[in-house]
């Protein structure tokens, strides 16, 4: 069972209200699917338990036939442990237990497993604070990312009984942010614990015991069954309110909680029969209906709301009719609160025969006579109503409301003032949900007037309800009725487009995903931006795409793609792997406009000088000399369902990373809304300010806005880059909140520096080979002539000693075969790491030396193409120098000649290799040391003079063109440059 497959996978549909992904388990070292955030949630409780040793989702189906009727189910999981029998778990939130059909189901599959010999559970919402500590450690649960040395040291020292912020403080010999993720990683991988029942702090105490887990699994399951006595007490109370004519009652506004005292507890109906008291508190014995007796603590009955007291007897409640007495009075005028107070001093002196209700503020002449205590109460019922020229009946009911309500219940005898509640208060509701109707229909329409949804909404209501049956309104007040109604569902104003945006949202409250800490959610999506750039091949103008990533937690913008054309999986892993590896900052960017160094905050002053290693370059970024500094590990990247972002190439690069996929749910740009709103503040910071901009749609484009287009594609990126550095990192944004500091205003520069000293740092790898992690992969054989790809040949001494032999990779893709590392942007030459030495070497494809630029799959593909129309018999070299010929002519003018050509203008590939062994020798410093050691050892030899190497006379050369001299501006084929007279004539 250790290799079982998912028996079905999901589908992401548009209006789907849970968050499908894939979850990087570091139990399995792979990805593991699950279909909503609670699956998520269990999967994290599986990873963290050290006796599992394996998860499998969706791992088989059950069938079984219950009363004559064949049933099917798929389990959410399947957990493999070592010591004890297999467990089947099922993932459901508590409120769904108690349905009939979710029972059912759960309980026949209950009993199949359970007839194995296995284990079956049915898991719910764990507690809060457990499931939020969880959550953030399973950030630190990669263990490769951690130093192994830093580990060693932590787990020799004693740090039993010690706190998390001692713990933090006892390695003064390394950094504290790498401290406090070395720790966590600790506590993850459970060689520490701590208690988890609070959310941890720095006052959290360690231990080295075991972690305990309350979790969630319920072991016995709810009965989907109506109490009688429920139903009737319900019934009684709905009686008691009605019969109060929908005032609020008042009486016992507290429940005794002792032996009787009944409980909604998860659904079912249970009865305390016994309360003791023990070392954790209260605890009670309750009762359920089938007699079952078992303990809880009073304080989790009371507070964790999953119990609910059955009060005996009617008191005020949140189900009362009416608004509660702020509500209430809120609502007065001035001078009808006047009127209230006034009224209410009356009936205290009534009362108590004092104005204010107490002898102890009694004002000048109280008590008066007629008021005096002892008076007969009717006798100062009748001198009241004397006074207030009231009757003494309307002076008994509001004295009777007065006590039950005080002041509020006085404002029913207010005269009633017009009301429009909603602003349609006084139209027929049949008009209004018609109305709303005939609105909604419109939904995936043109955006209509209010007069052609007027004049659908009479004939509609007829056919309906009946001729006449339905006041119709005034042509001005169905108008007014529905701007009105427009607040609830746009329909009018707004483009369509947006009116459809608004109506997808949720009715209820927004869910979100909340990142805790740097690098726990990377945001990736692809725009195509509002501004004309040129093409520095052809000299056009084209509009790019920019790829982009951000962290979520910071707003951080940790990497940057621009493409000239269509966005591709190379682009989106290229902007993956600029997350790990920052590009330099510019040379002339000021010393506060670089990108927040990751893992190094602002606030520390270095030595550039005292620091060696790894951090060497993140030093010299905050001095303002060197790179840009250490990379971003993300943990869980949120994309959309674009073909580039769902590719295979990006999937196997997040499994091998140990990254999680979250994908976002269909046409749903709030998912990942706070990296639309980046491309919205580019545009309306940076680029409408620039020459080339052409509005964001059709009705705010200029007239030619092609022809002010003047940067290149490289030029417009690095300017992006700058603006992103000096004004979007250094700007408060609203969306950065500290929840301990309300009202700071915070940058996402601070905001990084405040989740680093938060959360620790952790560590990017610092294999210098990473880069190859990113490229896509192929599967072929090592013949004796190379590797063959898309007909291209590779070849190369790493290959020596293998070729003519079946790979050891048995998988159902590889089938024998070797894997190939091929970059799409640079196809004359791919990589092979070798199983034994570990070691990365280039294949250079045969045709290479004929090109002194990379050259795209696409470019070959199309060369290709273009070359059968012209010879029978084409090869790649022929075809790539027609193929050139026509994009420097400007003749490439097919669709798709054109993406492959403003692809290609880039002349650099995505990815920033390292070199490999045998390109090592190629570099020019290696060259140049060569070279020196050379005229060292010739320096006592007479040199010898060398040939002539003139221009070499062929059978097609005539003797005019053998004597052309070569002019010094000319290139190295003594040719003109052709960008310069292209830029001349432009």
């Amino acid at each position: 069972m250790e290799s079982l497959v998912p028996w079905r996978t999901f589908r992401w549909y548009y209006g789907q209200k849970h968050y499908s992904g894939f979850y990087w388990s570091s139990t399995m070292r792979a990805h593991v699917i699950y279909e909503s955030r609670l699956e998520l949630t269990r999967l994290i409780y599986a990873d963290f338990s050290p006796e599992v040793r394996s998860i499998h989702a969706q791992p088989f189906l059950i069938t079984a036939e219950i009363d004559k009727v064949r049933r099917r189910h798929v389990p959410d999981f399947l957990l493999l442990r070592d010591d004890s029998v297999p467990m089947v778990v099922d993932v459901k939130p508590r409120e769904l237990l108690t349905r009939p059909k979710v029972s059912f189901s759960l309980g026949w599959a209950r009993e199949v497993v359970e007839s194995w010999g296995w284990e079956y559970q049915v898991w719910c919402e764990p507690p809060h604070d457990e499931r939020a500590n969880l959550r953030f450690l399973a950030g630190y649960r990669c263990d490769w990312l951690f130093r192994a040395e830093l580990l060693q040291e932590i787990r020799g020292a004693n740090l039993e009984g010690v706190t998390l912020g001692d713990a933090f403080r006892s390695f003064p010999n390394w950094s504290k942010e790498l401290v406090r993720a070395s720790i966590f990683h600790l506590l993850w991988s459970q060689h520490l614990s701590t208690d988890f029942d609070g959310i941890l702090s720095e006052r959290s105490v360690l231990s080295g015991k075991a972690a305990t887990l309350v979790g969630a699994g319920v072991s016995v399951m709810p009965d989907p069954i109506h109490d009688p006595e429920q139903d009737d007490q319900e019934a009684a109370v709905s009686n008691q309110v009605d019969d109060l004519g929908g005032k609020r009652r008042s009486g016992q506004g507290a429940a005794r909680v002792g032996v009787g005292t009944r409980f909604h507890y998860d659904g079912e109906v249970v009865t305390v029969v016994e309360m003791f008291g023990s070392s954790r508190g209260n605890e009670i014995l309750v009762k359920d209906g089938r007699g079952r007796r078992f303990r809880l603590s009073l304080r989790e009955v009371l507070a964790s709301g999953r119990a609910r007291v059955i009060a005996e007897n009617p008191g005020p409640s949140s189900e009362d009719p009416g608004e509660t007495a702020s509500v209430t009075l809120a609502l007065l005028e001035d001078f009808e609160l006047e009127t209230i107070r006034e009224r209410a001093a009356h009936l205290n002196e009534v009362l108590y025969g004092y104005r204010s209700g107490t002898p102890e503020l009694a004002g000048p002449g109280e008590p008066r006579p007629e008021y005096t205590p002892g008076t007969p109460k009717m006798d100062r019922y009748r001198a009241k109503a004397e006074e207030l020229g009231v009757g003494v009946r309307t002076l008994r009911r509001w004295i009777a409301a007065f006590e039950a309500e005080r002041e509020a219940a006085l404002v029913r005898d207010l005269p009633e003032r017009s009301t429009d509640s909603a602003g349609v208060g006084r139209a027929d509701p049949r008009w209004v949900e018609m109305a709303l109707e005939s609105m909604a229909e419109h939904e995936d329409d043109a955006t209509p007037t209010q007069s052609k949804v007027i004049r659908t909404i009479g004939p509609r209501l007829e056919a309906r309800y009946g001729k006449s049956e339905v006041p119709l309104p005034s042509r001005a007040t169905a108008y007014r009725w529905l701007s009105e109604l427009e607040k609830r569902r746009p329909t009018f104003r707004l483009s369509a487009q947006r009116n459809r945006d608004i109506a997808s949202r949720p009715a209820g409250v927004y869910g979100k995903l909340r990142p805790t800490r740097p690098g726990e959610f990377l945001l990736l999506d692809t725009n195509r931006l509002d501004v004309f750039a040129l093409d520095p091949l052809t000299l056009k103008w084209v509009q790019p795409e920019l790829t982009a990533a951000m962290d979520w937690y910071d707003r951080c913008i940790t990497g940057l793609r621009m493409t000239p054309a269509s966005t591709k999986s190379v682009d989106v892993a290229a902007t993956l792997f600029e997350t790990y590896r920052p590009r330099p900052a510019g040379k002339d960017w000021p010393r506060d406009a670089v990108w927040p160094d990751h893992g190094i905050p602002r606030t520390v002053l270095l030595d550039r000088d005292a620091i060696e290693g790894p951090m060497a370059d993140a030093a010299a970024r905050v001095t303002g000399r060197g790179s840009q500094g250490p990379g971003l590990v993300p943990e869980t990247i949120v994309v959309d369902h674009g073909k580039p972002y769902v590719s295979e190439h990006i999937t196997s690069v997040c499994q091998r990373l140990g990254i999680s996929i979250q994908p976002a749910r269909l046409r749903t740009g709030r998912d990942k809304g706070p990296l639309e709103r980046f491309f919205r503040t580019l545009r309306e910071g940076l680029l409408e300010n620039l020459p080339g901009y052409k509005g964001p749609d059709i009705y705010g484009r200029g007239v030619n806005p092609e022809g002010e287009a003047f940067f290149f594609l490289n030029e417009l990126e690095a300017i992006i880059r700058e603006w992103v550095a000096l004004v979007y990192h250094q700007r408060p944004h609203d969306g950065l909140v500290d929840p301990r500091i309300p009202g700071l205003d915070l940058s996402p520069a601070a905001m990084f520096d405040h989740g680093i000293a938060r959360a620790g740092y952790i560590e990017v790898p610092r294999d210098p080979d990473l880069g190859f992690e990113f490229l896509k992969t192929d599967w072929r054989s090592i013949q004796h002539y190379g590797v063959e790809i898309r007909g291209c040949r590779y070849n190369g001494p790493g290959l020596n000693g293998l070729r003519n032999q079946t790979s050891p990779y048995t998988s159902p893709r590889a089938k024998g075969r070797w894997p190939i590392h091929v970059d799409p942007d640079d196809i004359t030459r791919v990589y092979f790491r070798r199983p034994d030495t570990r070691k990365w070497h280039t294949l250079d494809w045969e045709h290479a030396p004929a090109m002194n630029f990379p050259v795209s799959e696409d470019a070959l593909e199309l060369a290709r193409k273009m070359a059968r129309h012209k010879y029978r018999y084409p090869d790649d070299e022929n075809a790539l120098t027609q193929l050139l010929e026509r994009w420097n002519l400007g003749l490439g003018l097919t669709r798709s000649e054109r993406r492959v050509a403003l692809r290609m203008a880039r002349e650099q590939s995505a990815i920033d290799l390292p070199a490999t062994d045998s390109e090592v020798a190629m570099l020019p410093s290696v060259a140049k040391v060569m070279a020196t050691n050379v005229e060292t050892m010739q320096d006592e030899e007479e040199p010898e003079p060398e040939p002539y190497e003139g221009a070499q006379a062929g059978d097609d050369d005539e003797d005019d063109e053998l004597d052309v001299l070569v002019c010094p501006s000319d290139g190295p084929d003594g040719e003109d440059d052709y960008y310069a007279d292209a830029l001349e004539d432009a």
